[in-house]
């Protein structure tokens, strides 16, 4: 793990949600903030909170759901003070035949003020964090209702191409599908194409093309078998996304099965369900080329259930998944509307059913719970490791025992979940508003502690201080806001992805009431109060404005539009415009 802290304001996060962007398939961090130009983000009104400075590489989760990459930095912190800490061993009391069962004395006090969970207790004394979040994941979820046991069917005992770990079936209550099946195979599988080069551009702007207008057998015949091929895997997805839950357990090992960390934990099937999204947008307009209007709009609907049941999952980085699978479906839809012959009843019917689905899970449940388990399993791995993390840059001549004494370990977890109650009761406000107004202000507050510990030396002389109890105070307080601004996830940026994707899916019911007025006028209403009530039950306001959407009839359609994240209007220049725009809307016609 790489963890850098930004020499300026201006050093962003850029989490990327896909390999290229397009018309329905955008970066989640685009998706929030399109403003700035290539891949990555762009900038809102608001002042930038410290963690925006911050940047972590959590390992593997390229291959996830977001590629995690951070920009270029000045000053990197030369030690390994958030590095990846093995979690305590599973928390079992070995019991050998005839001797009583081992106790073992937590190492600190366990408290809902410091490791937030009291228990179950690990062997080596520390909380066991991985039982401890899976137990409140599932919860009461039967394996029956749960969709990941359902998707099992759909992509096999290997997602990524190595096996998923015996303990990911066991907190299933499932057992491993089959080695040999009917499962999901990519088209860069299926035509054998390397992972590189020509082809593989050749096959990507196929690709782009089918996801964007209806096509027909004669446009990409071997799509069409390979279609053909994921029929059964495609049809088990459709099937499990109907489940009443969903519940992913969070295991974090190592490759030769021990505990691993939280910050390195794989999400192979989570990341998989942009595969699924994929494969089921080409296929919804190879139905409307064939004029199969219910085949596409069931397969629209899959992905919309699909991004809804990945967004209970635990982490951050599979809620901006999810908002990445609601965009392709999102996208889906609009060639629906505009390409799909469709009637006013059937415009309608996509609208009952885009109200019927149930909401996104809060991202601030993210932030609660699996950001803070990661945050304080990093404090609690370096207790474990003798504070090690503090043997470089001038410290090294000080013993394990020296800098574990140096720090107060419960001081730090309790300032940790501090920070965090903070950052939660901010995310929590019930306006745009109040919520970034309350975020702005946490990051003003800890930057001001916190922005010259970017240089090793300031830390160091806390360190090398004579008063023992004041040494111990100060490095303590440093270290326990440094380690949750720097990793928990930049909820600033999250938040936006989050209002973004509520935005376009207002815009969405927009276009199907749009739809079903034009298909009853031949005409699109001067004002979207004319859609209301027959059309639309309500119109909804501009989650970023609070006002009206903007809207206009053109010559030949009508362009719907919200300000966006920075709050300004740009004039109807989208994501996807050239040159791009902050505005998030409808264009109709699309091209």
């Amino acid at each position: 793990m790489t963890v850098t802290v930004g020499a300026t304001r201006r050093d962003k996060t850029r989490l990327m949600t896909g390999r290229r962007t397009e018309s329905g398939f955008l970066s989640a961090f685009q998706l929030a903030n399109p403003a700035r130009e290539g891949r990555g983000c762009g900038k809102s009104n608001r002042p930038r909170p410290l963690w925006a400075g911050f940047a972590f590489n959590r390992q593997n989760v390229s291959q996830v759901a977001a590629n995690t990459l951070t920009t270029p930095v000045s000053e990197v912190l030369p030690m390994r003070l958030l590095a990846l800490l093995p979690l305590a061993l599973l928390a079992v009391a070995v019991s050998i035949a005839g001797d009583p069962p081992k106790k073992v004395a937590p190492k600190f006090p366990f408290s809902k003020d410091t490791t937030y969970f009291e228990g179950p207790l690990g062997d080596e004394g520390y909380v066991d964090y991985e039982s401890a979040i899976n137990g409140v994941l599932r919860g009461k979820l039967k394996p029956e209702e749960n969709a990941v046991v359902g998707l099992l069917q759909c992509l096999g005992p290997k997602p990524e191409g190595s096996p998923l770990r015996p303990e990911f079936y066991k907190w299933l209550g499932a057992k491993a599908p089959p080695e040999k099946g009917d499962y999901l195979i990519d088209s860069i599988k299926y035509f054998k194409i390397p992972y590189s080069g020509e082809e593989r551009k050749q096959l990507e702007e196929l690709e782009i093309r089918l996801r964007q207008r209806p096509w027909v057998a004669k446009d990409a015949p071997e799509h069409v078998e390979w279609l053909k091929v994921n029929e059964k895997p495609l049809g088990a997805a459709a099937d499990a996304v109907k489940r009443s839950g969903w519940f992913h357990p969070v295991i974090a090992r190592k490759s030769d099965g021990t505990r691993g960390d939280f910050i390195s934990e794989l999400m192979p099937m989570i990341q998989k369900c942009r595969g699924i999204a994929f494969t089921l947008a080409i296929r919804v307009n190879y139905h409307l080329g064939a004029g199969r209007f219910d085949d596409a709009l069931a397969d629209v609907m899959t992905m919309h259930r699909l991004a809804r049941q990945v967004s209970h999952s635990a982490s951050g980085i599979g809620y901006l998944v999810a908002v990445a699978v609601d965009a392709i479906a999102q996208n889906s839809g609009l060639v629906l509307l505009e390409h799909g012959k469709r009637t006013a009843k059937q415009a309608r019917r996509y609208q009952a059913e885009l109200l019927a689905l149930p909401p996104f899970a809060p991202f601030v449940d993210k932030v609660n719970l699996y950001e803070r388990v990661m945050v304080l399993d990093v404090i609690q791995g370096m207790h474990r490791d003798g504070a090690n993390d503090f043997s470089h840059g001038g410290l090294e001549d000080l013993t394990p025992e020296q800098r574990a004494a140096a720090l107060d370990w419960p001081l730090m977890m309790k300032i940790g979940n501090e920070y965090l109650d903070r950052l939660v009761a901010a995310l929590r406000k019930p306006s745009r508003a109040e919520r970034w107004k309350a975020v702005g202000e946490i990051g003003a507050e800890s930057e001001k502690k916190l922005w010259r510990m970017r240089d090793l030396t300031r830390l160091q002389k806390f360190f090398l201080m004579a008063d023992p109890d004041k040494k111990r105070l100060k490095v303590s307080e440093r270290v326990g806001l440094l380690i949750p601004a720097a990793l928990a996830i930049s909820a600033d940026r999250i938040g936006d992805v989050a209002d973004r994707a509520e935005q376009i899916t207002r815009n969405t019911l927009l276009a199907t009431a749009l739809a079903a007025h034009f298909a009853e006028h031949k005409a699109y209403p001067a004002k979207l109060a004319a859609l209301a009530p027959k059309s639309i039950a309500k119109v909804p306001d501009d989650v970023f404005s609070g006002k009206p959407l903007i809207y206009k009839r053109t010559a030949k359609g009508y362009l719907l539009y919200s300000v966006g994240v920075n709050g300004k209007d740009d004039g109807g220049h989208l994501l996807t415009d050239d040159p791009r725009g902050d505005d998030i809307g409808v264009r109709m016609p699309r091209n």
